[in-house]
């Protein structure tokens, strides 16, 4: 490991960012859940565009200055951008529609739609690891979802939120692309996609937008602030350690969700998800570490052959 390389390396300071990211981003699921459908989605995500856009820009503007958000790679940010635009789009209609726990263990399913597009559009091989994943998170889901779509649950809810994974799966892998093809800056990523959001959700206010109360002010604010304080916690995490490392820790959102949901809704997780969410959270795993192995081994072969 190099001087910098090691200078940068603390795992425990990375694991507590990442812990402090993904309870901002519980919180701000809550406070989605608490606004509920008085407010309108678009309304919210224009909001906490604004807030994102503010921010990161000014951090920009702190740490190397605006051209940083400089690009000449516009098309793959608005593809990347409009994905992930869509999904959160998704996501915070979801939250107003099924309980906190089973739409954070849908959310999971993400890394699976994740492979298979790379299996369609990249011809990625898929071993026996993969195909176990697969398999696993499929059935987990199955019964995660089952009550909610046979025994009166809220199946269009379901649908939804499968729809945040899937929108989820293609920015990632649009993302994953532009990361590989030029390693744009982590901010300038993260910006382009807070302006997307906020021009999208400026559209909506062509059908009309309410008044919020003061409360609602207020939770409309903070639904912002935890978005992009998740963001940049979760950004900063991954320059102190391995993604191998800490990326198992987005899993914990479901205690979260779980506690924010009984606390603050009353919400009581049916049984299922107490057998479906650990499959679909086996199965991720499972994908998480093949892709370290298979880094790995791209590393050591390309250090062989220095």
């Amino acid at each position: 490991m190099s001087t910098t390389a090691a200078n940068h390396h603390h795992p425990v300071l990375g694991a507590l960012l990442k812990l402090l990211s993904v309870a901002c981003l519980a919180s701000m699921g809550a406070c989605v859940k608490y606004l509920g459908t008085a407010i309108p989605t678009g309304q919210t995500i224009f909001v906490r565009g604004v807030i994102s856009v503010v921010v990161l820009a000014l951090i920009a503007w702190r740490v190397e200055g605006l051209h940083i958000l400089k690009t000449q790679n516009l098309r793959s940010h608005a593809v990347r951008s409009l994905a992930g635009t869509a999904s959160m789009f998704c996501w915070l209609t979801a939250l107003t529609m099924v309980p906190l726990a089973d739409f954070t263990a849908i959310s999971f399913t993400a890394p699976m739609f994740l492979t298979a597009l790379a299996l369609v559009f990249l011809r990625e091989p898929i071993h026996a690891y993969r195909w176990t994943a697969l398999a696993m998170g499929f059935v987990g889901v199955l019964i995660t979802v089952g009550p909610q779509v046979t025994f009166g649950g809220n199946s269009g809810g379901v649908l939804v939120s499968f729809g945040a994974a899937m929108f989820s799966a293609l920015a990632m892998f649009f993302l994953r692309s532009m990361s590989g093809s030029g390693g744009e800056h982590a901010i300038t990523i993260t910006f382009y996609f807070s302006a997307t959001t906020m021009v999208c959700g400026a559209v909506t206010a062509l059908a009309g937008w309410p008044m919020p109360t003061p409360e609602q002010w207020l939770f409309i604010g903070l639904v912002g602030v935890f978005g992009v304080s998740g963001q940049l916690l979760m950004t900063l995490s991954y320059r102190f350690a391995e993604v191998s490392t800490i990326a198992p820790l987005d899993y914990v959102n479901l205690l979260f969700a779980v506690a924010f949901g009984y606390y603050f809704f009353g919400e009581v997780p049916h049984w299922s998800m107490w057998i479906g969410a650990p499959l679909v959270i086996a199965a991720g795993l499972i994908i998480l570490w093949r892709e370290y192995r298979r880094y790995q081994q791209a590393a050591e072969a390309a250090a062989a052959n220095a």
